[in-house]
Formats: C-alpha cells, structure tokens, sequence
C-alpha cells in the first residue's frame, strides 16, 4: 500500500491515523470542540459541515474555517458535507455542492476534502481536479447503512474512486452478520495488496463491525475514526480504547 504525507502526517504508513469528528451545530460549539480535540492524542479532526447551521453562509463558512484551522495547529483538517443522500444531516443540490468545495478549496485552511461517490458521480473527476490544484487531498466516501455489498463490489467502488483521482478512497458498510464484516477486512486485504497505488480508508459500521476500526494496519486501512465524546456514525469506538489497541497491535 501506498502512502501520503500531508503536514508531517504519513497515512498509509505504520498504525493507522485517528481521525476525530467535530458534529455541533453553532460556530462557537464548532470552534470550542476544536481547541478542545486540539489538545488529544489524534492526527486529524473532521469537521461535518452539514451539521453547521449556517454551512451555506460564504462569511460564516470562511469564519469557521480559519477558526478551525487557528485552533487545530497542524493536526490535519478533513471537511465533510455529508449529504442527507449518504446519510448526512443537510440535502445540497449538485451546484450548492460544487460551491461548497470551491469555498473550502480556496480557504487555504483544508488540508482534505470528502467528496461524496455516488452522489457526485458525474461530477466527481472535476471536483477532485479542482481541489488538487488548491493542494487539498481528496478523501472520495460511499456508505451503505443498511447492508454490505459484495468483495466484487466494495473493491470495484473503491478503484473506481482510485482511477477518478481520489488520494484516499473511503467505505463503510454496515454489517448483518460476522461474515460481512470478514467481507469488508478481505475487500480491503485485497486493495493493499492488488491495488495499491492508494491508501484507502475502509469500516464495517455498528458494534458488529467496531473489530474492523482496530484492526486497519493488518488488512490495510490507513485511517480510523474515533469518538472522542460523541460519534459520528454507528460504532465508533472511544478514543482513548483506539490509541491502546492500535499501539497494542502496531506490527512496525
């Protein structure tokens, strides 16, 4: 598997780096939980815009943003809007999207994008082009909250993201049983070793598949998200139970 270093950061290389989301609704609780997560034993903090009240107020937004980047440091900075389509808490025609990752693009204060796969489909090897000439990483997501597909099928998802040009291919899956979990951590096997010219991200969701977000650097997921107080989908395991296992099962 391939890897990327953005401030520092390698992804893709050793244990897998923790990623803490930030879900509040105001920009006083965005900014406050920033310094706080500032502060904890993680490489990146995800702000979820769609969770922001004002996500589509161009001033509010920029505010935020630099607010974010002042707080964080050089922990990385991931952006998501998570559309209502990939379960997210906001709905975003194709164009209210499109201004939103220019807006986050040519804010300076992004290290990396999530750009939604099925939903931006069409669009989506021009929105990743557009954030790579900001120098902003693209972290390209599909979520399934209701089943697991097939190994056939998550691999196809995530080289198809691959050949659009996203730097760090992401999926989550739920699980209905433990071979779907198994399904995930081999779909994901499979990348590391048939198709390595990325990191990717990879997640069996819910309590079922909480074994999935611990075990990333065997089967080769580079990143991993923790719950630092409040989750951001189903099965995210505390921080500080994160850091002890992966230490524990760190294999370089």
């Amino acid at each position: 598997m391939s890897s990327i270093t953005i401030r520092g950061c390698c992804i893709g290389a050793g244990r897998p780096k923790v990623i803490l989301p930030i879900v509040a609704r105001t920009e006083d609780d965005i900014l406050r939980e920033a310094t706080r997560l500032a502060a904890l034993k993680a490489d990146c903090v995800e702000w979820r815009a769609d969770w922001f009240s004002n996500a589509q107020d161009a001033a509010a937004l920029k505010r935020v943003l630099s607010g974010l980047r002042k707080a964080l440091g050089e922990k990385l900075l991931l952006v998501t809007f998570r559309t209502q389509a990939e379960g997210g808490e906001a709905a975003l025609n194709p164009q209210q999207y499109s201004d939103f990752c220019d807006a986050v693009c040519a804010s300076g204060c992004a290290d990396l994008l999530d750009i939604g796969f099925f939903p931006n489909r069409d669009a989506l090897p021009t929105l990743i082009e557009k954030a790579h000439q900001a120098g902003v990483a693209v972290v390209c997501s599909s979520h399934d909250f209701h089943k697991t597909p097939s190994k056939a099928e998550m691999v196809a998802r995530l080289t198809a993201m691959q050949r659009a040009g996203a730097d760090l291919p992401k999926l989550a899956v739920m699980p209905n049983s433990p071979a779907d979990v198994l399904e995930l951590l081999a779909a994901t096997a499979e990348m590391a070793e048939k198709h390595p010219e990325t990191p990717v991200i990879t997640m069996s969701m819910g309590a079922l598949g909480a074994v999935s977000r611990l075990c990333g650097e065997a089967f080769g997921s580079a990143m991993t998200f923790a719950n630092p107080g409040q989750a951001s989908a189903p099965g995210q395991v505390a921080l500080d139970v994160v850091n002890a296992v992966l230490e524990s099962l760190k294999i370089e």
